[in-house]
């Protein structure tokens, strides 16, 4: 999770049952600020995004799904979740993360050169 669901920010409480499996992840993607008091993910293979990693139910994921807007094949999603390689201090996993869908693309205000929503609102 990148964003409004990392510890101690507003959507968090979304993964209260969650097992955290990793507090500091990064893969690759490009951050943006959308201006709407949350962030979106762009896909990048040049740019990194950090975060946190959780193993989640699958009816966590029906209610993340419904946070970000998103239905499977569905070509009005605000975000298109997709499966990529998440790395972390003691390996790496495959995960699910959501990327802002091109139709969406005008919600990207400011890139996010550090790639770190947490470290940008600070």
């Amino acid at each position: 999770m990148y964003g409004t669901l990392r510890k101690n920010e507003t959507n968090h409480f979304l993964l209260k049952e969650a097992t955290l499996i990793a507090p500091q992840a990064w893969t690759n993607g490009r951050l943006f600020d959308t201006g709407l008091g949350y962030p979106a993910l762009k896909e990048s293979i040049n740019d990194k995004v950090y975060g946190e990693i959780y193993l989640i139910s699958e009816e966590q994921l029906h209610r993340l799904d419904e946070l970000e807007d998103y239905r499977p094949n569905d070509r009005n999603n605000l975000y298109n979740r997709k499966k990529q390689v998440v790395f972390y201090d003691t390996g790496k996993i495959e995960t699910y993360l959501y990327f802002i869908a091109e139709h969406q693309e005008t919600l990207l205000k400011n890139p996010i050169e550090s790639g770190d929503w947490k470290l940008y609102r600070s």
